[in-house]
């Protein structure tokens, strides 16, 4: 137990509780994250992580995050198909986690595109240098 100079005293179980109450939940198995372009902002992302999330037939779980600012942001979206549905055909970006080089590429991004439920086009890009690529899925 440790004691604030109020004479307020918390234990540190407490305090770790109450930290992890306010933390984000982790993402459920199955939930994944979808490129949604650049999201300005909450209401922004209100207005299109809807719209990402019925392209792929899932739900939008409300949390989204910039991947790079200003140019591309993603959606987390539970359930649902990896296809497009409806509205024709679509060229969406997935994350696959850092890509150092085309060997690297060519070696994530058909996977990763399976996974979304499309197929690799051949282009790939960095998001975040050492941390985030993604690859461009056809659906």
């Amino acid at each position: 137990m440790f004691v604030i100079r109020s004479g307020i005293s918390l234990s540190i179980a407490g305090a770790a509780a109450a930290l992890l109450a306010s933390a984000p939940a982790a993402a459920k198995h199955g939930d994944r994250w979808v490129d949604a372009g650049p999201i300005w902002n909450q209401f922004d992302a209100d207005r299109k992580c809807p719209n990402v999330a019925r392209d792929v037939g899932g739900k939008w779980t409300g949390e989204w995050k910039t991947t790079h600012p200003g140019r591309s942001s993603v959606c987390e979206i539970a359930g649902g198909r990896g296809g497009g549905g409806g509205g024709g055909v679509k060229d969406r970006w997935a994350e696959a986690g850092p890509i150092w080089n085309d060997f690297d590429a060519n070696r994530k991004c058909p996977d990763v595109a399976r996974k979304a439920g499309g197929k690799w086009t051949g282009q790939w890009k960095t998001t975040q240098p050492g941390r985030m690529s993604v690859c461009e899925v056809k659906r």
